[in-house]
């Protein structure tokens, strides 16, 4: 089996990509409280991983970047795998609020059992809660996590609708969600939602991809806006829970 990579976030990263360029080593340095050494590590890093950063007399500048959904590109909590098995099983092993972001997955899962085909260019990720529900609501969990996605899908100009845990496009299958639970005799204590977007990757018969309705589209773009709707879903759905059992 693969050995397999976690990226988790980094605000000196973020500091690197934010710029102004061109931005200086030295003056990273200082801001962080590292040397100058450990900020050129974080650039070889970010070169290694898909960035064109140029170094000039100035500093560093920036010339282009991967179209890929890492930590410190998104706006939630998150760790980035470039392949796993599955991203639900990452997810249980973590803390709540951090999303499971992966390039592909192996062993994805979908509905009853089935296989959810990751290949690259997809959107797959999942995210752990802990909802503190009766098991009997936890079904109750994919409404919001729905809700989310089909409004982030409007932003980005495609219609869709839900059809049991997954999303369509005119009767082609776009996206799936998945909730795992677990807990003590009748109430949930923790919960993980798997979300897959089908979006540059290739599909099976019968399914359909942002790119076939949009044409080439950023995955970082769309995850930008559907990890953050997601969040911001689930939070609202787990206040209004509890302030109805207060």
């Amino acid at each position: 089996m693969p050995r397999e990579r976690m990226l988790r976030d980094s605000p000196v990263k973020r500091a690197i990509l934010a710029g102004p360029f061109p931005l200086s080593g030295e003056e990273l340095a200082e801001r962080f409280g590292i040397s100058r050494v450990a900020v050129w590590k974080h650039v070889r890093e970010l070169r290694e991983l898909g960035y064109s950063i140029r170094s000039t007399g100035k500093g560093y500048v920036l010339e282009g970047k991967p179209d890929v959904p890492y930590p410190w590109e998104l706006p939630v909590s998150s760790v980035y795998l470039p392949e796993t098995a599955s991203t639900m099983d990452v997810a249980w092993k973590l803390g709540d609020w951090t999303f499971v972001v992966a390039g592909t997955q192996r062993s994805g899962r979908g509905r009853r059992g089935s296989r959810w085909p990751s290949p690259p260019g997809g959107l797959y990720f999942s995210v752990p809660i802990s909802p503190e529900l009766r098991l009997s609501e936890a079904g109750s969990i994919l409404e919001p996590v729905l809700s989310a996605l089909l409004d982030a899908l409007s932003d980005l100009g495609v219609g869709a609708e839900p059809v049991g845990k997954a999303i369509y496009v005119e009767d082609l299958k776009l996206g799936g969600v998945l909730v795992e639970v677990s807990g003590e005799m009748e109430e949930v204590r923790r919960a993980v939602v798997g979300v897959g977007l089908n979006v540059n990757n290739p599909v099976p018969e019968g399914a359909i991809s942002l790119r076939m309705l949009l044409g080439e589209v950023s995955l970082l773009e769309v995850a930008r806006k559907v990890l953050p709707a997601v969040e911001d879903g689930l939070r609202r759905f787990l206040r209004v829970r509890g302030s109805s059992k207060r």
